[in-house]
């Protein structure tokens, strides 16, 4: 088993030292969903076609970006000593200052530098002290995130993969050492839940039945959140590998990988990867010469929100439609074809792996007493700097806060923050004011009737109205609900439609009321979709209570179905008038410079375009700070 281990140690060595050092310079560009969604893919159309044109010395590759998304694409150049820098936004247009400086002329293009990942370079600093990352420690599971080429296993094995898979079939780790290990490590789920790895991972191998399946759960169905797509897509293998481990623990012998259809290419580097490592013997029959065979293989979900469920997902895995199970019997007892089968998340099993290679001693070192480790979080919305860092549990919200840049307006410019929405739309909605007393850890979240879940966490300006907000999520949760329930298919409804008619002008006195009743109605739903959906109401009407009691304040029936947004001619004089009567989509801004100009409020639908192209002849009124202020008065 050493043997097959050092062979394939002995190629991925030799295959890595040539990529990190090249015989001449090479542009690599990150490619993962967030730089294509950026035009990595123009970026690099037009790289090669100015490397043709040139006949530049200069070859390019790829690997995913290192977390600053604000700034994709991103690439990197990387020249023969080894020394790599990483620079960013590079447009189309900007391809032949990289081109410029891989050839030698230093400085071309300093403009586009954000930080040196390896060796040295005049004038740029090292990655690490880019105030982005300014609250990691120590990257763990995102150690070759940017660093290699995800397509590559020899990058993944010469770095220390599969490594602790082969210790542990030289019969260094028996099963129950290895589920006694994640349990020393305080490894917990990392999909929101909590749940000690170590245990679950008991209930499977005490099952009855020894025809054992597992399952990753890579549906990651929560807006703003992208942590299970980075290490899909930037190191498949280290999920293999956690899954490997995971599986001679459990007695597993097949495991599916369900990932939601919309990663297409999390789902191509997850199955090129599996096809890698059959054919390198680390997965199969007979891995690394060993008595120990399990196979893997990729499932796409058709994106039901529901299938982030465990039963739901083993319901989809199984060509049922997803809907969630009546508990007992639990998955470990009963799960995919009604066999025995665990659930975890993506970062759990890769987690593992790192357990497994470094010891419990090690993960604990990082993270609090009761939250070990490091835990990638992706941060999006209103903030100057968007991306993902790996951070260690227990770090201040406010230190975040100033990783991030602060808080921006819908236009781009500095702002306030509003409100936190960590989660997902089952997570919870707080107020920014609370963000001196949180730290990234469950029980902090908890303390104010929030999640902190998968790690997706969302900020919210302070140009947002929170109830256009919360009837936002709770149409996507009606939306999203599977159906079985009438608690949860009916109270979702009834919470949407409270929202909806507060919204436009019809308010209430009983809605507070009606709101929490039918939030403890949806209590008694069978999975979490339906006991979680009022969870960020509740925060709303706790902690927003001002502004959803003065929406209620505002119904008057010369309001109701406007919305509370009105839009006025404010200026005559303003010149872009006449511009913003012509982007009208309903015509609702008439006259002209001579005769001047009227908006019909009647057929206004307040997309707001004319106010965005003529801020000053258009005016916007908040009919909710009116009502607020007439109530003052």
């Amino acid at each position: 088993m050493a043997g097959a281990y050092d062979a394939l140690r002995e190629r991925a060595d030799a295959a890595w030292e040539a990529w990190r050092h090249p015989e001449r310079p090479r542009i690599d560009l990150a490619w993962d969903t967030s730089s294509l969604a950026a035009g990595a893919g123009r970026v690099r159309e037009a790289l090669e076609a100015q490397v043709a044109e040139r006949g530049a010395a200069v070859d390019t590759g790829v690997t995913h970006g290192y977390g600053l998304q604000w700034l994709q694409p991103l690439a990197t150049i990387h020249w023969p000593d080894g020394t790599r820098v990483l620079y960013g936004p590079v447009t189309p247009g900007r391809v032949g200052l990289l081109l410029d400086e891989a050839a030698g002329l230093v400085g071309a293009a300093a403009e586009l530098a954000v930080g040196v990942l390896s060796g040295s370079r005049p004038g740029i600093p090292a990655i690490g002290e880019h105030p982005f990352l300014a609250c990691e420690d120590e990257r763990r599971l995102l150690k070759r995130i940017g660093h290699s080429d995800p397509g590559e296993i020899d990058h993944y094995v010469a770095t220390g993969g599969y490594h602790a898979l082969s210790r542990m079939l030289d019969r260094h780790h028996g099963p129950d050492a290895v589920r006694q290990l994640q349990q020393d490590a305080q490894l917990l789920g990392k999909g929101g839940a909590f749940f000690p790895a170590g245990v679950k991972w008991n209930f499977l191998a005490g099952a009855a039945d020894e025809e054992r399946y597992l399952v990753c759960n890579a549906d990651e169905g929560d807006p703003g959140a992208w942590v299970n797509r980075v290490l899909l897509e930037g190191d498949p293998h280290v999920v293999i590998e956690g899954m490997l481990i995971a599986a001679h623990a459990t007695g597993a012998i097949h495991g599916f990988i369900y990932i939601r259809n919309e990663y297409p290419l999390a789902i191509e580097r997850m199955r090129d990867a599996i096809a890698a490592a059959e054919e390198a013997g680390a997965l199969g029959a007979n891995i690394f010469g060993s008595d120990f065979s399990c196979t893997l293989e990729v499932i796409a979900g058709a994106g039901a929100y529901v299938c982030g469920e465990e039963t739901g997902l083993i319901a989809s895995i199984q060509d049922d439609r997803g809907m969630p199970r009546i508990k007992p019997p639990f998955p470990a007892q009963s799960g995919v074809f009604y066999k025995p089968t665990n659930v975890n998340n993506v970062e759990t099993y890769a987690s593992a792996a790192l357990v497994l290679e470094h010891g419990a001693e090690w993960y604990r070192e990082l993270g609090t007493p009761t939250n070990a480790g490091t835990k990638i979080f992706s941060f999006s919305g209103d903030i100057a700097r968007t991306g993902f860092m790996e951070l260690p549990y227990g770090v201040a919200m406010d230190d975040v806060i100033d990783a991030l840049g602060g808080a921006t307006t819908r236009s781009g410019a500095p702002g306030a923050l509003k409100a936190i929405q960590p989660g997902g739309p089952l997570a919870g909605y707080l107020p920014a004011g609370l963000s001196g007393s949180l730290t990234l850890e469950r029980e902090a979240f908890a303390e104010h009737g929030a999640l902190i879940g998968a790690g997706g966490i969302v900020f919210v300006g302070e140009d947002a109205n929170s109830i256009e907000l919360n009837l936002m999520f709770a149409e996507f949760l009606e939306d999203e609900s599977c159906g079985r329930c009438t608690t949860c298919h009916h109270g979702n409804q009834r919470m949407t439609e409270v929202f909806r008619r507060v919204l436009a002008g019809g308010g209430r006195p009983e809605d507070r009321h009606n709101l929490e009743m039918v939030g403890d109605a949806l209590q008694y739903s069978n999975c979490v979709h339906g006991s979680a959906s009022p969870t960020i109401m509740r925060n709303t009407l706790r902690f927003f209570s001002e502004e959803f009691d003065a929406h209620v304040a505002a119904a008057d029936t010369r309001l109701a179905g406007r919305g509370f947004v009105r839009y006025r001619v404010a200026d005559q004089d303003d010149p872009r008038l006449e511009s913003a009567r012509l982007i009208c989509p309903v015509d609702a801004i008439r006259g002209s410079p001579r005769g001047g100009y009227t908006l019909d409020e009647t057929t206004c639908v307040r997309c707001g375009a004319c106010h965005d192209l003529a801020p000053r002849g258009i005016a916007r009124d908040d009919l909710v700070a009116l009502a607020a202020a007439r109530a003052v008065t």
